[in-house]
């Protein structure tokens, strides 16, 4: 037993910093795919294929545009449809991600439907803008800024999200012991490496005391 703790310690002693860094990145990939933790909280927002979990904002929004955007050349929709109604119908279907907002894509089917949508209106709104009648920087600079503008203000809406509930959580960032994180901290344990979730141990106990602090003023 002895024999093989010394040999793990030293496997880890000679390994080199950037093979530990790579190990370190390959411990997260269940988490590159479900953008989420593996928990109760965060269960409606993804898909599960097999035994893996993937995100669905991202494996049905991003898939749907770019295939719409597809269809679209290929279909020669740009010779029917005129550009104001390719920017009003993308618009419009863009506008379906005020439904987070009603806690009706709670249901997974809904958030499914939704994502799909955002995606196409998304497709109608990259043809509405690269073909309007400017030059090629022009339109550049266009797609570049609304888009850019539209990426930024989702992901910001769901790191909020995952901040949002991970604070209200039982156990408020406590990834160290969280059953979301299980899968990473397995591969932590299997490849040898520091369980680095352990560094928010701290953090977490500093929330739950605040919270209990707030609940005895409101007492």
């Amino acid at each position: 037993m002895n024999s093989t703790c010394e040999s793990i310690e030293e496997s880890k002693a000679t390994r080199s910093d950037f093979k530990t860094a790579l190990i370190t990145f390959k411990s997260f990939f269940p988490l590159f795919l479900s953008h989420h933790p593996r928990c109760t909280h965060f269960k409606g927002h993804t898909l599960n294929v097999g035994r893996i979990k993937l995100c669905i904002g991202c494996f049905i929004g991003y898939p749907s545009a770019l295939l719409g955007i597809l269809l679209i050349n290929i279909l020669d929709l740009r010779s029917i449809i005129s550009l104001q109604a390719f920017l009003n119908i993308g618009i419009l279907l863009t506008l379906f991600f005020f439904l987070s907002f009603t806690g009706l894509t709670k249901i997974k089917i809904v958030k499914i439907a939704q994502k799909f949508l955002i995606g196409i209106g998304a497709s109608f709104l990259f043809w509405g803008i690269w073909d309007q009648p400017i030059s090629f920087n022009e339109r550049y600079f266009t797609f570049t800024f609304v888009f850019g503008f539209i990426l930024s203000f989702l992901n910001l809406y769901h790191i909020y999200g995952f901040y949002s509930n991970c604070h209200n959580c039982e156990i408020p960032f406590g990834w160290y012991i969280c059953e979301g994180f299980e899968s990473i901290r397995v591969n932590f344990e299997r490849n040898n490496i520091k369980n680095i979730f352990k560094y928010f141990e701290t953090f977490n106990k500093k929330i739950i005391q605040k919270k209990k602090i707030k609940l005895k003023k409101n007492l």
